[in-house]
């Protein structure tokens, strides 16, 4: 079952990651803090965040991530006016793919707080309805339920009496727990600092051992920081991922209806040791369609689905494209819509699905990695040595990286060159038995058969199965008779 995260071809390695229509498809902007009150600044995002929340309960909105609003309008330069000039409006729509962007702010004055939101119409770049909530700051929660509960109003779409309840659910009643959740989402989602996120985490529950939601984030942040190190430092710390477990199963005991916290299980039975959960790939399934009864617009449900699929090539296309359909800023879903692409051989799509990755993500090695893939296959040499060199500027440790450009190297016969970077990648990672076997076969190249057999049994060693070592050391052994 093709389920593996990476796959490797001789000449380069490739990297996974890995429509529901909805009737509108909104974004809620960061709140601009009109007070300029440092002391209640976190609710720029906080207000954004928890009114996304709510507003995800309605099957009828396919809700943007708040992070990626505020990245486009920024682009844009939308102010908190709401007013779009008709370029803007559809160059923000165009990126964003979105009906209506909700854009607002907040006034302080002693104890009392006024919060006003305006709903831009994008296609005429009209402000549609303005609404606005006031009450005492320890009311927080209520007012930004009546804010939810207005926008929906607003945009014409009837709710259930169910659906209105768990949009005016609130997962805690302690402002100072919220205010160290949003500053944990903050670190989790914005600065991608994922250490920072647990400790904001660990406060907020610290604080309402209860709060479900924050035990969610605690869950969140513990499997981002394990794939982090994962990728980024060639680090395995099953702590984090157990961690990831433990928390994510505690907010699910609290509220069950918490779909991000299923996903977080998923990926821990995703990452899990088959020996301990045999049953590890239905186990995943299960949480993840759990995710999807709570909330059928889920982009990374999906994806996640396509990696549990990936077996069947139908299904897992279908599922990615679900996901980019309800999500356009998922960058594992275009990359390994990319990976698709290249096995159909259709490098032309393949780059524009790997481009589309590193223009979400500039910081995104995978996917450079992969347009050198595609570079190469287009014989354009040059420019796969250019996407490698990016990444090592970036990660220069990272032996993926070092052996590509080792190969790419070797495809424009700069043995030495090859030979450099070679060496460089098992001495970053000492096991790396596709680096020693490419070691022996400059060797090989160069007629040097001796050494080549001798740095071919050292890949043997880390790799006894490895097909292009065995192959080459045969050849060896035949050149030199033994």
């Amino acid at each position: 079952m093709k389920r593996t995260t990476l796959v490797f071809i001789f000449a380069f390695q490739l990297l996974f990651v890995g429509s529901l229509f909805a009737e509108k498809v909104i974004g809620v902007s960061s709140f601009n803090n009109l007070t300029m009150d440092k002391s209640i600044a976190w609710l720029e995002i906080g207000l954004a965040d928890s009114i996304s929340y709510k507003l995800k309960n309605v099957q009828d909105y396919i809700v943007i991530d708040r992070v990626n609003v505020d990245k486009v309008l920024g682009e844009v330069q939308l102010g908190q006016s709401g007013v779009l000039d008709e370029t803007k409006a559809k160059k923000a729509g165009k990126a964003l793919g979105a009906d209506i962007i909700v854009v607002g702010n907040y006034v302080k004055s002693g104890n009392r707080i006024r919060i006003n939101a305006k709903l831009v119409e994008v296609e005429s770049h009209k402000i549609l309805k303005q609404v606005q909530s006031d009450g005492v700051l320890d009311n927080i929660f209520e007012l930004q339920d009546e804010i939810a509960l207005k926008i929906i109003n607003q945009t014409n779409i009837a709710i259930t009496l169910d659906v209105k309840n768990r949009i005016t659910q609130n997962f805690t009643s302690n402002i100072s727990a919220y205010e160290f959740y949003v500053k944990g989402q903050e670190f989790l989602l914005n600065k991608l600092n994922y250490v920072q996120a647990i400790e904001m985490f660990n406060k907020a529950v610290g604080i309402d051992a209860n709060y479900s939601l924050a035990y969610a984030g605690l869950g969140k942040a513990y499997s981002l920081r394990y794939w982090e190190l994962r990728n980024y430092a060639n680090k395995i710390d099953l702590s984090l991922i157990e961690n990831s477990f433990k928390f994510s199963k505690k907010a699910i005991e609290i509220s069950p209806n918490l779909d991000e916290a299923h996903l977080s299980v998923a990926r821990y039975y995703q990452e899990a040791d088959d020996k301990r959960y045999p049953n590890k790939w239905k186990l995943c399934e299960d949480e993840t369609r759990k995710a999807l009864e709570i909330n059928p617009n889920n982009a990374e449900a999906y994806f996640l689905l396509s990696r549990i699929y990936g077996y069947d090539d139908a299904k897992e296309e279908e599922y990615i494209l679900k996901a980019i359909r309800l999500n356009n800023f998922l960058t594992d879903a275009h990359n390994n819509l990319g990976v698709i692409y290249l096995d159909q051989k259709k490098l032309d799509l393949a780059e524009q699905s790997f481009s589309k990755a590193v223009e979400i993500d500039p910081e995104f090695k995978t996917g450079y990695m992969n347009l050198g893939v595609v570079y190469d296959r287009k014989d354009q040499l040059e420019r796969a040595l250019d996407m490698y060199k990016i990444v090592l500027q970036k990660y220069p440790d990272y032996p993926l990286g070092i052996i590509n450009l080792g190969i790419g190297y070797r495809r424009l016969n700069r043995l030495d060159e090859a030979m450099e970077q070679f060496q460089k990648a098992v001495k970053v990672k000492p096991d790396y038995a596709n680096a020693w076997s490419e070691i022996g076969y400059i060797h090989l190249l160069k007629n040097q058969h001796s050494d080549a057999i001798k740095n071919y049994l050292v890949s043997l060693k880390y790799d006894p199965k490895y097909r292009y070592t065995l192959a080459n050391l045969g050849y060896c052994y035949a050149q030199t008779g033994d």
